[in-house]
């Protein structure tokens, strides 16, 4: 398996992340150890340095930095606000046209493995979500993330009552993997900014035509 490079130069890359591959892992199937190979430069290696991640399950954009100085940078990027990130999520419900989530963010008292807004907590998580299409059951959201919280569009979307479609974990069924896909990711890069975006994959694309 190789990554789909989407952008890179000799600091930072983004890579097209399939959905099922962890980013991180103790073995060869994971996106940093493909990235080891796949960015290397001719007769050298490549060293990439996770920056923030995504979900096995998720797919799309993924930075990931080059040396020490971009990592640095993309630190402060992301204490700034710097840093867009905008998702496609297939949800089961009926939204408003647009909406936004603003709730505290923590760690569920009842299990450790999971997060939610029911808690009392200064941590807060804010996102924005619009409505692209309304299908057969489902609506395809645009949701744009103003925090970067683990699992957040999945907790807040589902406790709001539009939970992902595929999520075996806060959604509900009918695809065969949670229908959530970074579609794009900005930030600022040396004397500009970087937007990379991130196809519609085919399985994403078929369970939006399914309900069409």
């Amino acid at each position: 398996m190789t990554l789909a490079v989407l952008f890179r130069d000799s600091a930072v890359a983004v890579v097209d992340k399939p959905a099922g591959l962890p980013v991180e892992a103790d073995s060869r199937e994971s996106v940093v150890a493909l990235a080891c190979s796949t960015l290397a430069p001719p007769n050298g290696r490549a060293f990439p340095r996770v920056v923030h991640r995504l979900d096995r399950d998720t797919s799309g954009c993924l930075a990931l930095a080059l040396n020490d100085a971009a990592a640095q940078a993309f630190a402060k990027a992301f204490d700034d606000g710097a840093v867009g990130k905008e998702y496609l999520a297939l949800v089961a419900g009926e939204p408003p046209d647009e909406g936004a989530c603003d709730t505290a963010y923590g760690k569920d008292p009842r299990d450790a493995r999971r997060w939610t807004t029911r808690i009392v907590t200064p941590r807060r998580a804010r996102l924005n979500y619009f409505v692209l299409q309304r299908l057969r059951g489902a609506t395809l959201l645009r949701v744009v993330l103003d925090t970067g919280r683990t699992h957040q569009i999945r907790v807040q979307l589902s406790e709001a009552g539009y939970p992902v479609i595929g999520d075996a974990t806060y959604g509900v069924p009918g695809a065969p993997r949670q229908m959530l896909h970074a579609q794009k990711l900005s930030f600022p890069h040396r004397a500009g900014r970087v937007e990379a975006v991130s196809p519609l994959p085919a399985d994403f694309a078929a369970a939006i035509e399914e309900r069409t």
